[in-house]
């Protein structure tokens, strides 16, 4: 069994940067991050500009790929799309990272690499932290987890639309998503 590093938030910040190697910190343990493969880079534009063409008619609306978010003391993530509402785009300095708020919405790919502890453990940091909704989209199954909160999970499949109260008139279809 792999021993796990752990850290606190503010070691993490002070580490340098190294190219082509990505980390998350949940709950004070380092999760290296696999390179996106161009399958998740696609999801992630298709998602970019859907919601980019909603913002130009609501404004308030800011969707940002691949940030690093201070959670808290010891967690900082990078979810492939995070989603910022009302205004709160405007309290971002936008110059530093991580960014010290929860987004609105966390956007995940899933790639079949992932373990599942991690990616349970990042969906609880983030509803923990007030992220008022997570979308897990899994290409291998063609499926989208959309939660909630820790008891409030929507699964939706490929012949399913995906819309939320948080983007009022915003919806995409899954196939759109999974064939762009």
């Amino acid at each position: 069994m792999a021993t796990a590093t752990t850290m606190s938030g503010a070691a993490f910040d002070q580490l340098p940067y190294e190219e082509g190697r990505r980390w998350e910190l949940v709950q004070g343990e380092m999760i290296a991050v696999s390179s996106a493969t161009p399958e998740h880079q696609s999801i992630v534009i298709i998602f970019g500009a859907s919601l980019r063409n909603y913002s130009r008619r609501e404004p308030g609306v800011w969707a940002l790929p691949d940030s690093e978010f201070a959670l808290g003391e010891d967690d900082r993530v990078r979810p492939d799309v995070a989603i910022l509402l009302n205004g709160r785009w405007a309290s971002v300095d936008r110059k530093k990272t991580p960014i010290p708020l929860a987004p609105d919405i966390a956007v995940e790919v899933i790639s079949p690499s992932e373990r599942a502890n991690d990616t349970m453990r990042k969906i609880r940091t983030y509803l923990g932290a007030g992220v008022q909704e997570v979308w897990q989209i899994v290409p291998e199954f063609q499926t989208i987890l959309i939660y909630r909160g820790a008891k409030s999970i929507t699964v939706l499949d490929i012949g399913d639309s995906l819309n939320t109260p948080l983007l009022p008139g915003w919806e995409i279809s899954v196939r759109e998503i999974f064939e762009g």
